[in-house]
């Protein structure tokens, strides 16, 4: 395969729209790097089998597919309600009632139940509360037993089961539940390469991940969600301790004013970027792409700036998973980008760290500014030597050579990077040079007389062990 004219990887949430193999091969060949996978919808069977799909078409491809496993999390819902709904009034009184409160007691008038039974412990006189994505407003105006009034402030008719949003309480619900769990258990006997966690509020929340999937015994990635004003304010503490960041746009809008979404998406991007930490910009990008085959032009404006802003990748929801038109919306995603990259002036930001592979990672931008080269190839064996190069975002494309499978599909989410998997470990400077030619030659990623930069680390083995630049001519 050629190297990528694009550099910003796509994610394609896969669904019923994109689940068979041929249509799911062409997404592959517009663009798509990362296939999402839901765990808010669908069975087991389905996901194993979808897995299996996407590990075909990988391998009949010969290009490495991320599989991002995404942890549905907690979720607070509106019960049981009439098959018409019932309409809310602005300016009405409604009483919500916990579901197991609401069932020992007698049916109650202007009545809805949820299903969160702490919420008059919770909640004071004032707290705000959002109904379906935040179409609809509730505000707090009395206390009584398990129960609260509330004022109608925005209207409509309500349905059952519509998603409950309290922007300004810090709920008693963990980040993962049971059945984020089971979850978990059967992304990682499938062998998914980054995992991302809903509902982070605190750092504490990213290591009980880390812990679960140490008492498994697997590696994998972990992406933080930030969708909560309280993840906003303890980021930095989870920026420490994540391997990737995704700006969950649509539920950080319900549980923010929508005006503040942009700067904030701004403000984690930059910060991602500093520290070398991957960042996936998600949801609405082309949401009019779901009905029609071509966005509109704020839409597009929007994958833009994300762009410009240096994200690692933008993603596809309901585009790609339940949408008319999956390919053209990967087709458009991937013309964006390549069209933004021309001119785009990426920042490059200092060291992070005082270290030899900081420092090393460093100096490509110092030498590239200098020489054209073809590529930069990065010797990995976790990943983190090309992690590092892409934070320098310069537009040469970025070849990494692993020996590990695994990083082998983690690697193809970041920035500029192209993995390609080795037969063996390097022990030697000469096994390097030799490995770097006949990877490139033969998959005519290069030709004889290009100019390339080596980087790396001998003995590869060694995490985090870079230590040696080189220019090199096939």
């Amino acid at each position: 395969m050629a190297i990528p004219q694009h550099l910003t990887k796509i994610v394609a949430t896969i669904g019923p729209a994109s689940r068979s193999p041929e249509v799911f091969r062409k997404m592959v060949e517009a663009g798509v790097t990362v296939a999402r996978l839901n765990f808010s919808h669908g069975s087991y069977a389905d996901h194993a089998k979808t897995i299996a799909m996407i590990r075909a078409v990988s391998d009949e491809l010969d290009i490495p597919i991320t599989i991002l496993q995404d942890l549905q999390g907690p979720k607070i819902r509106v019960g049981e309600l009439s098959d018409q709904g019932i309409q809310l009034v602005e300016g009405q009184t409604i009483t919500l009632l916990p579901i197991d409160r609401a069932q020992a007691t007698a049916t109650i008038a202007n009545g809805i139940t949820i299903d969160y039974p702490y919420i008059a412990e919770e909640a004071t006189i004032g707290t705000p509360i959002l109904l379906a994505d935040g179409i609809f407003e509730l505000r707090v105006t009395a206390l009584h037993g398990n129960a609260v009034d509330c004022e109608v402030i925005k209207g409509g008719c309500l349905t059952s089961h519509k998603g409950v949003n309290f922007p300004t309480l810090n709920l008693r619900l963990p980040s993962m539940t049971d059945k984020d769990r089971q979850d978990l258990a059967f992304g990682l006997e499938h062998n998914v390469d980054w995992v991302s966690l809903s509902f982070v509020r605190e750092a504490a929340d990213v290591q009980m991940l880390k812990s679960l999937i140490n008492d498994y015994g697997k590696s994998v990635s972990i992406i933080a969600k930030i969708e909560k004003p309280q993840a906003i304010a303890n980021f930095e503490e989870i920026l420490a301790i994540v391997d990737g960041v995704m700006v969950a746009r649509g539920d950080l809008g319900v549980e923010m004013p929508p005006e503040k979404v942009p700067i904030i998406q701004k403000h984690i991007i930059r910060r991602c970027n500093e520290n070398g930490i991957p960042v996936i910009t998600a949801t609405q990008m082309l949401e009019s792409m779901i009905q029609n085959p071509r966005p509109t032009r704020a839409e597009a404006s929007d994958v833009a700036n994300a762009i410009l802003d240096g994200t690692d990748a933008v993603m596809l929801s309901g585009e790609s998973a339940v949408g008319a038109y999956p390919v053209q919306a990967v087709t458009m995603m991937t013309r964006i980008a390549a069209e933004v990259e021309k001119d785009a002036k990426f920042m490059n930001y200092p060291a992070s760290r005082t270290d030899e592979v900081h420092a090393i990672s460093e100096a490509l931008h110092v030498i590239a500014d200098v020489i054209d080269f073809r590529c930069i190839v990065a010797f990995t064996a976790s990943g983190y030597t090309a992690i590092l190069a892409s934070k320098e975002r310069l537009k040469t494309p970025i070849i990494a050579l692993s020996p590990n499978i695994h990083v082998y599909h983690r690697l193809n989410l970041v920035w500029g990077v192209k993995p390609l998997l080795l037969d063996q470990e390097v022990s030697s400077f000469e096994m390097v040079i030799e490995q770097v030619e006949a990877c490139l030659l033969g998959r005519n990623l290069a030709s004889r007389g290009d100019r390339i930069l080596i980087v790396g680390g001998i003995p590869m083995s060694i995490q985090g062990g870079t230590n040696f630049i080189k220019i090199h001519v096939l």
